[in-house]
């Protein structure tokens, strides 16, 4: 997943009949260039709160935010050490360790592991040799993070995975999984088969490697010969197979979800087993919820609908929700039985503008109550806020945001 970041400030008058709002945010100055063209995302922030059909000559829009009471509300700002009042936090994966009680942020800004206690909230960063933020994020690193349940770290960078003990901070193993100098980004780990599955979407072509957590050795690689670029995956061990968004084949353009049986991958020779269409929704994050099902984070291209989607493990689309789309990562909490969606190409409208030049986006939280899969609110963040993880035990939603004229930014906790 990708990350940029802020610039110059502008406010714009709305108006739709009776109503007048004034939105506020930033315009980009520049941003770090990926190599597939639908992440060149432009900056916007939004506090605006608009009637849902208020616009657009009375045709219902989705509204940027919730009109009823959050079910969330923002509590502490943690901060992170290296971050400046209007300086740049460039990031990328948050995943929370429910059985170690931490949460993990790839942080490139300071080329760290941020690890955040989450019972006193207390932060140190593991600097491991991590290639930090380059002027591209398909260059740069850490990226993805993956989590042995009280155990090992695995870490993606530019060509290898890294494999930390968070409680000494150190750097046990480094893991090769290129050549190309390209970053090893989201992955996932598979507890019934002792494997980790990262993927590497910027090389050509993509490609997935299986890491054996036992031995910290590479055991499998799959190719993705028809792909234009790879994003999370997941492992469900109810079906016992990886699944993975893939970014665009010739045959599902704006998107599939494939599944790789785990069994292919224990032998050495891991196969896509299921393709899933994914229709418009150019898919970023994926998180398993109750089962069967999954969510889906979409980025829909320019001038679309902006969603996201409740998928089954069977490859069928349960729910295409229209209240919150725009997503990079998304994440599920079994304690409060919500998705999340961290939404940062949302719109004012819900219409894509994602990679159309002049953007304005009003990056929020999206929540959805994953019993009836339907969507409850959009909770504001900041700029290019787009990863997002939830802890189990407590119920609290970590999301990154920006630094601002007035903050150095962090990590934004919600909780109830």
């Amino acid at each position: 997943m990708s990350s940029i970041n802020s610039g110059t400030s502008f406010s714009r008058r709305v108006e739709c009949g009776s109503l007048t709002a004034y939105d506020f945010g930033f315009l980009r100055e520049g941003q770090f260039a990926s190599m597939r063209v639908r992440r060149r995302h432009l900056i916007g922030i939004a506090l605006l709160a608009v009637g849902a059909a208020a616009c657009n000559g009375g045709a219902a829009s989705p509204p940027p935010f919730s009109t009823s009471s959050p079910v969330l509300a923002q509590q502490q700002l943690i901060a992170i050490p290296g971050l400046t009042v209007g300086g740049r936090f460039t990031y990328d994966i948050g995943i929370v360790d429910a059985t170690a009680r931490r949460y993990y942020l790839a942080d490139r800004t300071n080329a760290a592991l941020d690890v955040i206690d989450l019972n006193t909230f207390a932060v140190r960063q593991i600097k491991a040799g991590f290639t930090g933020q380059q002027a591209s994020n398909d260059t740069s690193g850490p990226d993805g993070v993956v989590v042995v349940p009280g155990g090992a770290v695995y870490v993606g960078d530019v060509n290898t995975v890294k494999v930390i003990d968070a409680t000494a901070g150190t750097l046990t193993k480094t893991i090769a999984t290129g050549t190309a100098g390209f970053r090893t980004d989201e992955g996932c780990y598979d507890p019934d088969d002792k494997l980790v599955m990262f993927a590497n979407p910027a090389d050509s072509p993509p490609y997935a490697t299986f890491i054996s957590t036992t031995t910290n050795t590479v055991v499998g690689r799959l190719n993705f010969t028809t792909s234009v670029g790879l994003e999370q995956c997941v492992y469900d061990p109810g079906t016992k197979k990886f699944f993975i968004n893939n970014d665009g084949t010739p045959a599902n353009p704006h998107g599939e979800l494939d599944t790789i049986t785990a069994a292919s991958a224990v032998a050495g020779t891991p196969v896509i087993a299921n393709v899933y269409p994914e229709g418009n929704c150019s898919p970023a994050g994926l998180a398993l919820g109750p089962s069967p099902n999954v969510v889906v984070g979409c980025d829909a291209p320019a001038g679309s609908q902006q969603i996201t989607l409740i998928m089954n493990t069977s490859g069928a689309i349960v729910k295409t929700i229209p209240q919150v789309g725009g997503s990079d990562e998304v994440a599920y909490d079994p304690k409060l039985n919500h998705y999340y969606t961290a939404s940062r190409d949302w719109t004012a409208n819900g219409i894509s503008q994602t990679g159309n030049t002049g953007a304005v986006f009003t990056p929020v939280l999206g929540v959805i109550d994953a019993a009836t899969n339907t969507w409850i609110a959009n909770m504001p963040t900041g700029a290019n806020a787009h990863s997002v993880a939830a802890d189990p035990v407590t119920g609290n939603v970590f999301v990154p945001v920006p630094p601002t004229a007035t903050s150095a930014g962090g990590v934004q906790m919600f909780g109830t």
